[in-house]
């Protein structure tokens, strides 16, 4: 096989500035898609199970707070614990964020989540060095513990991200992607390929956002191809039977590929 791919797990970590840049552009980027909503759409269903419009953009409204106040994210953490005793750390914490917004109105939070972005996205950056080299759990299932600093720097632009595929899935809108988009998408297959145990595969991701990588370590036998979008909503849970196509190899690399799961 001629070599045309990076290696996904030698791809550079996002680092503070670039982060910051990122998470400015994932912010315009969302607005764009909240400032297109009407009145028909916050009560809309999202991909996201037992959240409609108005409650996922709740979630981002709290995100930015939790982002912003400490002491607001940890009220939050010991309430979900306590309510929601069910429930996993982390989709208890979620539960106590749509909580404190239960009664407000779609274009409200709409309003404050652009008031709130821009205080979040700096609010993360100022984090003192010893803050972001603890580590902490990442709410998947056999995942290894991350450090704060990554969830600060990677992590929450990826959620928006997300969502933003989310909302725009909900409302009907087109999904806009630009250079950023590809940034996202690049630190999406560095953790996946940092975090694969299967046999190498080349995975080619394809659309705007997307690229070729090698993930896993190794010669690889196999390559696998997906629209980029897709496949990270497969990799997010969204989709479990996203549509992937073998280009070459073994009919376990397609099995691997669909059943992997990270952090977003």
């Amino acid at each position: 096989m001629t070599q045309t791919y990076g290696e996904g797990a030698r791809l550079p970590q996002t680092g503070r500035d670039q982060s910051v840049a990122i998470a400015e552009a994932e912010g315009r980027a969302a607005m764009d898609v909240l400032d297109k909503l009407g009145d028909e759409d916050w009560h809309r269903p999202t991909d996201c199970v037992e959240w409609d419009v108005r409650t996922l953009v709740s979630h981002l409204v709290a995100q930015c707070e939790d982002n912003i106040s400490l002491a607001t994210m940890v009220r939050r953490e010991i309430t979900g614990r306590r309510r929601h005793r069910g429930m996993g750390p982390v989709d208890a914490h979620m539960a106590a964020q749509i909580a404190d917004h239960a009664t407000a109105s779609g274009p409200e939070l709409a309003e404050r989540f652009a008031l709130l972005w821009p205080r979040a996205v700096q609010a993360r950056r100022r984090r003192p060095g010893l803050m972001r080299r603890a580590r902490v759990a990442t709410g998947v299932a056999e995942a290894p513990r991350m450090s704060v600093g990554h969830l600060l720097d990677t992590i929450y632009n990826r959620d928006l991200w997300m969502h933003r595929v989310d909302l725009a899935r909900a409302t009907g809108q087109p999904l806009v992607l630009g250079e950023h988009d590809r940034l996202i998408v690049e630190q999406v297959i560095r953790d996946l390929a940092l975090t694969w145990s299967g046999a190498p595969v080349v995975l080619e991701l394809t659309g705007p956002a997307g690229g070729t990588w090698l993930i896993g370590s190794g010669e690889p036998a196999s390559v696998v191809r997906a629209d980029a979008v897709a496949y990270l909503r497969g990799l997010a849970g969204r989709d479990p039977d996203v549509p992937l196509e073998l280009v070459s190899g073994s009919d376990a690399a397609l099995v691997a590929a669909r059943r992997a799961r990270i952090v977003f």
